[in-house]
């Protein structure tokens, strides 16, 4: 699960995110609203954490864009406005939980949680195309149609998935890269490749009828192949 934490405070942010990768989440963080806005408008996060006293773009303007934008990514906002009125704007324009400052870590950690629980749905832990399924608690895929399964390693694992939530869509290399990888990861464009071909052979071997297609200068789409 990646998170992204939009907090000017960086020894906060960083408090913050140490917890976090304790839990073993994947973690960002953005100190500004506008380049918060921007690194979710990406679509690479599971959760934000959105502080509301933001330089550049303050953060109800932040959620309020997401919302506009049609991004769905769960919202927990962090904030010390205590107000109700502070409150009910940030349930308005979209927030799924708000959390005032000062907190524990520990009840981050539970909302945190909870948002995650509520968000699950059988075919994000299952997702699948065509005969070819996806289980993020075993590690594998497999062939629905004739029962032969699999294991994959954690990259391919984090590829495939977001390959199939995101299947018949066109997803660039640079989204990829970012998703799997992380903004301040070395990881080059070619790795995407790797890791594709990776899961390309898989899926010959067991047979499934669903392609990875390149789309030539752009990225990757996965779609079921036409019998």
């Amino acid at each position: 699960m990646r998170i992204l934490i939009i907090e000017d405070s960086v020894r906060l942010a960083d408090t913050i995110a140490d917890a976090l990768r304790d839990e073993n989440y994947i973690v960002d963080i953005a100190n500004d609203g506008l380049q918060g806005y921007e690194n979710a408008a990406s679509g690479i996060y599971d959760m934000l954490i959105l502080d509301l006293m933001l330089p550049k773009m303050n953060g109800y303007e932040v959620l309020s864009s997401l919302r506009k934008d049609g991004n769905d990514v769960p919202v927990l906002i962090l904030s010390a406005r205590t107000e109700l009125d502070d409150k009910i704007q940030g349930f308005t324009v979209g927030a799924d939980d708000y959390v005032t400052k000062p907190f524990e870590i520990q009840e981050l950690l539970m909302r945190i949680q909870a948002i995650s629980r509520r968000r699950i749905h059988h075919d994000i832990l299952r997702p699948h195309a065509g005969n070819l399924s996806f289980d993020s608690n075993t590690c594998e895929i497999s062939n629905t149609s004739t029962g032969k399964s699999m294991k994959i390693s954690g990259k391919e694992m984090q590829l495939c998935e977001f390959l199939l939530i995101n299947q018949n869509q066109v997803l660039e290399k640079e989204q990829i890269a970012t998703k799997i990888w992380g903004y301040d990861s070395n990881a080059e464009y070619n790795n995407v490749e790797v890791y594709i071909s990776f899961l390309r052979r898989k899926f010959h071997y067991l047979q499934v009828n669903v392609t990875i297609r390149a789309v030539r200068g752009v990225g990757y789409i996965l779609e079921v192949a036409n019998d």
